[in-house]
């Protein structure tokens, strides 16, 4: 009776401690700027659904163009991922032109496009994650998203996909394919150091492991190792989630008061918490140089 007991305590505590993981995506590609835009949505799309994995995509309409990127966009929804607004213009709330009244338009206008499409959700993910660089512009642009019904779009795992990918096309312009593979695991490498880091950030800030939503991008890096992310993530333990579980997180619902507001929820909560080891801005280029010179990558 007693080893029943025991393994059932086991189970609960390994339960209790499941690191669990929702994926999510920003901007969205620009088939007019991007021959391989379709190609781009379509196969990190195919890749969810052979994962069962129900994502959400932020886009911003700057990043998507006309008509024919509103509906990548738009295939999202239809195959029962969530569609969220990412602003107009991508713009940064922590530069000293940017306005809050300018940046609370680009909010409403980009509503407007996106709003009609199958699978929105009020949820407002801010460009950079930045959110604003006086108290004035925190304060403004947060008050009128909650007097919208705007919910969080907060990351807790932030990366730097979009360097990763910069080096993808890179070698793939130079025909460099003898790279891909090393590359395709330093990627795997950074998005695996990354979820512990903020794991581990969460656990010494709030007093425990939530449900984390990880930053990546619509782009061709994900396009072609997204899979093998997944299959590396899992085998570190994690399971993955549906985004809507992950923002029932109540990490979600907490709000830093800090400035320059904004980064991944964790690291704001951690900063205001007093954290003087934090690097900012959060996630940037040269802190990815030694990751790349493990893989012998120039």
């Amino acid at each position: 009776m007693k080893k029943w007991l025991y393994l059932a305590l086991f189970l609960m505590t390994s339960m209790s401690h499941a690191k669990q993981l929702a994926l999510s995506f920003d901007d969205g590609v620009n088939p007019d700027l991007n021959v391989q835009a379709v190609a781009i949505n379509q196969k990190i799309l195919e890749q969810l659904k052979q994962h069962q994995l129900k994502s959400m995509i932020y886009p911003s309409v700057i990043k998507i163009g006309d008509y024919a990127g509103l509906q990548l966009v738009a295939a999202w929804g239809k195959q029962g991922h969530r569609i969220g607004n990412h602003s107009e213009l991508h713009l940064n709330l922590n530069k000293e032109n940017i306005s809050s009244q300018q940046y609370i338009e680009g909010i409403q206008r980009a509503e407007q496009v996106f709003q009609p499409l199958y699978g929105w959700v009020a949820r407002y993910r801010y460009p950079f994650l930045k959110e604003g660089n006086t108290a004035e512009k925190r304060d403004t642009v947060a008050q009128y998203l909650n007097q919208q019904g705007y919910q969080s779009g907060a990351v807790s795992i932030d990366a730097s996909d979009w360097f990763y990918n910069l080096k993808y096309l890179s070698y793939q312009k130079q025909a460099q394919t003898d790279y891909m593979e090393k590359l395709k695991q330093a990627y795997i490498t950074h998005l695996l150091d990354r979820a512990a880091y903020y794991d581990q950030l969460a656990v010494q800030t709030i007093g425990y492991a939530p449900k984390h939503v990880l930053l990546l991008h619509v782009n061709a890096i994900n396009a072609a190792f997204l899979n093998d992310v997944i299959d590396a993530f899992q085998k570190q333990g994690w399971q993955f989630i549906n985004s809507e579980l992950a923002y029932t997180d109540p990490l979600y619902h907490q709000h830093a008061t800090i400035l320059p507001a904004g980064e991944s929820i964790i690291w704001s909560l951690a900063k205001q918490k007093g954290n003087a080891h934090l690097r900012y801005p959060a996630e940037d280029a040269p802190y990815e140089e030694n990751n790349l010179k493990r893989f012998d990558l120039p």
